[in-house]
């Protein structure tokens, strides 16, 4: 998925009078959700803490931040005991007690990958089962213990390689593409708290590309003045075109003045696919990737995935090849994949609970008039009607099947109507692993086997990450 269904999560109740308010924690492996495990120091046995902020092996003086009957929660304060891979946070205002959202800028780039991997390893092997853990660990690209790889979107290793130590040093900063905003009680711009309602504001937005920070959100007094009473606040920066900010639903050019297009722009270079640069018009406030390399990652690794010789070097024909693969593409939001897989397959349905979206997609798709665009929601028995609805010739069923869901994944009915269609070909978008585990899980227990699985690295200085699972049926 690719960051959709994101928003400040339940507030926990805060931990009460008669607990510590602080504890000495000895730091274990990372889990998921950008904690590590802990337990006090001394008590290896002890109660087992979730702690933010801090790097496995350390020792730290952490604040209990909240406490229920099944965990507690801390945010590391003080390293009493440093790892080496601890970094001056390159987001403050995301530290101890800060806002939400960068939780990992105090790890060095390259061991937050590895991070990434072990909570990957773990969540396939822990939630998966068996017989995930063993899919993955057969791999080329599998290495124990560790699994696959998390691999870094190409502005980060061109920064990580750069000579000046300062490039260096804020690798995997400017890369959003899209930045959302809450107003707090004082009219101030600022951020959810971690799992919580209370906005906290801040200053600075280093994760944002230039184009956003420049529009100085949270510091110019003219945009403090005008957004003191909004609710909602957006900023866009399209790759093709000037910056948005969206109040409240009405989209303003960068000196704050309303426009009357409601769209933006954006172009996905797919040349090493054959096609050039692709074109799409999509809402100003609609879902797109954030990370500026993710469009060209994504469309690139999924349709070569899906189409497998198919795709690369052939060209755009306008209109899809007659007798290529037949795909159904699930969650198919503004056609980001939809347009590709249309131009270099055979015959697509599309299918997407976002009419909005579809509306999109309809203007993105028209230079691939094959592609049947449907608007509904993702289910079983929309998956068994639509996955073998298509042209006469064979047996009508899908090739292949391109499935990007939320971050709580397909589920049980939508795959297992995917295995009942039966196509060759499942190629699985996840942005969770744990809902990457289960939905793999579903279709090995299905018949399917696993032939590739990569780990993107599309949200630096967060826990998140993206993975592509193919599974092909013997």
């Amino acid at each position: 998925m690719s960051g959709r269904g994101r928003g400040p999560a339940r507030q926990e109740k805060a931990w009460g009078a008669h607990e510590p308010e602080e504890m000495i924690l000895v730091v274990g492996p990372p889990a998921h959700g950008g904690h590590c495990a802990a337990r006090p120091q001394g008590e290896p046995g002890g109660r087992v803490v979730f702690v933010r902020h801090a790097l496995p092996g350390e020792t730290v003086r952490a604040r209990i931040t909240a406490r229920t009957s099944k965990m507690w929660r801390a945010d590391a304060v003080e390293a009493l005991t440093a790892s080496p891979d601890r970094v001056e946070p390159v987001w403050p205002e995301a530290g101890p007690g800060g806002v939400g959202g960068g939780e990992l800028s105090h790890v060095a780039l390259p061991a937050q990958r590895t991070w990434k991997r072990w909570v990957l390893a773990d969540c396939l092997r822990r939630i998966g089962g068996p017989e995930v853990a063993e899919a993955v660990l057969a791999l080329p690209s599998s290495t124990p213990p560790g699994g696959v790889p998390v691999e870094p979107m190409p502005c980060e290793t061109a920064a990580e390689a750069a000579e000046d130590p300062r490039a260096r040093a804020l690798a995997g900063t400017g890369t959003r593409t899209r930045v959302e905003l809450a107003i707090g009680d004082d009219g101030a711009p600022g951020m959810h708290a971690f799992r919580s309602a209370t906005i906290l504001p801040v200053r600075d937005l280093p994760l944002a590309v230039p184009a956003i920070r420049d529009l100085g959100l949270t510091t110019r007094g003219s945009w403090r003045r005008r957004l003191a009473r909004a609710r909602r606040v957006q900023a866009v920066a399209p790759s093709a075109g000037a910056p948005v900010v969206i109040v409240d639903g009405t989209v303003l050019s960068a000196s704050g003045r309303p426009l009357s297009r409601q769209r933006v722009d954006e172009s996905v270079d797919a040349s090493g696919l054959g096609l050039g640069e692709l074109r799409y018009t999509v809402r100003a406030d609609a879902f797109w990737q954030v990370h500026r390399d993710a469009p060209r990652a994504l469309v690139e690794a999924v349709t070569r995935a899906a189409l497998g010789d198919e795709a690369g070097g052939a060209g755009a024909s306008g209109a899809g090849r007659p007798g290529g693969p037949r795909v159904l593409e699930l969650y198919s939001g503004s056609g980001l994949l939809t347009l590709p897989l249309a131009l270099l397959g055979g015959e697509v349905i599309s299918l997407e609970g976002s009419e909005r979206a579809v509306r999109d997609a309809d203007r993105n798709l028209r230079p691939a008039p094959r592609a049947r665009l449907m608007a509904g929601r993702v289910t079983g028995a929309s998956v068994t009607e639509l996955g073998r609805s298509f042209s006469p010739g064979g047996d009508g069923r899908a090739d292949v099947v391109v499935l990007d869901p939320p971050r709580q994944g397909a589920g049980r009915d939508v795959i297992e109507a995917i295995v009942g269609v039966g196509p060759a070909r499942v190629v699985l978008v996840a942005c969770d692993p744990a809902a990457l585990a289960r939905d793999v899980g579903s279709l090995l227990r299905g018949g399917y086997r696993l032939e590739g699985l990569r780990a993107l690295d599309m949200f630096p200085h967060t826990h998140h990450f993206e993975t592509i699972a193919v599974l092909q049926r013997p």
